[in-house]
C-alpha cells in the first residue's frame, strides 16, 4: 500500500510519451477489486505536468472514464503532446492496464491544458460558499466527528466501522475537518441515511456538504499539487446525490462517474500539510435525470479565493422493479 500519496502518484518515465506507476491504485467506497477513479486521475495528471516545461501551470483537465482500474496491477500512462506555444501547451492523456492476455485496457482518457502565468488581471473576483460555515477552528477532524455521531446514538459502531473500513485511504492521505453544517457530517456520507440533518428542510439540490482539507504529504512540484488536487477533487460526487436525498449506495445499482471538468483558477494552487495550504471544499448536486446525475465540488483557499471546481455527470441506474436489492456495495464504483 501507498503510505502516502506520494507513493500512488510516483512515476517511471519509460519513453519519452509513456510512464508507470511504481504501485497498484487502490479502491475507496469499494469492496471490489475496483480501483477509486481518483487514483488514476491523479497520476495522470502528475504525467501531464512532467510533460511540461517548468512555467507551465495546469488550468483544466477535462476528460472521461472509460473503464474501472483493478487493484491488483499497476497503471500505465500515456502522454501525447497536442499543442506547445509560448503561451499555452496541451496534452492528451491516456491511463489504462495490461490486462491477463497482455493486451491493454483504457481506464481514463482527458485533456490537460497548461498556461504560462499572465503578467496582470483585467478582473479578479470568485463567488463565495453557498452559505455561512462554522470557522475550521471550531470544528472536529473527521474521525471525531464521526465518533460523535456513535455517541449521539445517530451511526451505530458497526456502520462507523465499516465506513473507516472503506474510506481509509482518503483518511490516509488527507485530514479532513467537515463543517458540522454539512449533510454529510450528520449522516456518515450518507451511510446513516435515517440520520436527521440539520438540511432535511432542503431540497437536494439545495443541500450541501463541505469541509476543510489539507494532504499529510509534502508537496513540491506543481505536478504533486494537482495530483493531490484531483484525487480529492474526485470524491464522493457520484454517491453525492443520494446521500443529500436520504439514500445510501445499497439503493443504487450502479453508482459511477462517467465524465469529469476539474478547473483550476490560481497559478499556484496548493493543497498541501501547512495551515496556509488548507483548502475549503464545498459539494453539491444540481441535476438528476435520464439515468445520470450532475454535481459539483468548488475548492476555497484561506484568503477565500475560489482556487478550483470539479464537475462530474455519473451514472445512477435503479434496480429493476422485481429485483431484490443487494445489501452490498461490492459492485459499486465511486
Amino acid at each position: 500500500m501507498a503510505a502516502t500519496i506520494l507513493d500512488l502518484i510516483a512515476l517511471a518515465q519509460l519513453t519519452p510519451s509513456t510512464y508507470e506507476t511504481l504501485l497498484p491504485p487502490e479502491k475507496m467506497g469499494n469492496a471490489a477489486n475496483i480501483a477509486y477513479g481518483g487514483c488514476a486521475m491523479a497520476v495522470g495528471i502528475n504525467a501531464a505536468c512532467l510533460s511540461v516545461g517548468p512555467s507551465y501551470r495546469l488550468y483544466s483537465a477535462l476528460g472521461s472514464y472509460l473503464g474501472p482500474a483493478l487493484t491488483d496491477r499497476i497503471l500505465q500512462v500515456h502522454v501525447r503532446p497536442i499543442r506547445d506555444t509560448r503561451t499555452f501547451a496541451t496534452r492528451l492523456v491516456k491511463v489504462s492496464q495490461l490486462q491477463d492476455s497482455g493486451k491493454p485496457r483504457p481506464c481514463m482518457t482527458f485533456l490537460a491544458d497548461f498556461q504560462v502565468p499572465e503578467p496582470a488581471s483585467l478582473m479578479t473576483f470568485s463567488t463565495p460558499p453557498g452559505m455561512p460555515y462554522t470557522p475550521r477552528s471550531r470544528t472536529l477532524p473527521l474521525a471525531e466527528q464521526n465518533q460523535k455521531l456513535v455517541t449521539l446514538g445517530a451511526v451505530s459502531p458497526a456502520l462507523l466501522a465499516q465506513h473507516d473500513v472503506l474510506f481509509q485511504l482518503g483518511a490516509r492521505f488527507f485530514d479532513f475537518h467537515e463543517s458540522p453544517e454539512s449533510v454529510f457530517s450528520q449522516n456518515l456520507r450518507g451511510m446513516a441515511k435515517h440520520a436527521t440533518t440539520s438540511q432535511d428542510d432542503r431540497a437536494v439540490y439545495d443541500k450541501t456538504s463541505a469541509g476543510f482539507l489539507r494532504c499529510k504529504a509534502p508537496l513540491v512540484t506543481h505536478g504533486q499539487q494537482m495530483a493531490a488536487l484531483a484525487f480529492v477533487a474526485d470524491a464522493a460526487l457520484s454517491f453525492l446525490p443520494m446521500g443529500h436525498a436520504s439514500m445510501s449506495l445499497t439503493d443504487a445499482a450502479a453508482c459511477s462517474s462517467l465524465d469529469f471538468a476539474l478547473r483550476i483558477f490560481g497559478n499556484e494552487v496548493r493543497v498541501g500539510p501547512e495551515q496556509e495550504d488548507e483548502l475549503f471544499r464545498e459539494m453539491k448536486t444540481v441535476v438528476g435525470a435520464v439515468g445520470r446525475t450532475y454535481s459539483e465540488a468548488r475548492f476555497w483557499n484561506g484568503k477565500g479565493d475560489m482556487v478550483a471546481n470539479m464537475t462530474q455527470q455519473c451514472i445512477l441506474r435503479p434496480w429493476p422493479p422485481k429485483e431484490k436489492r443487494k445489501e452490498t456495495i461490492a459492485t459499486v464504483k465511486l
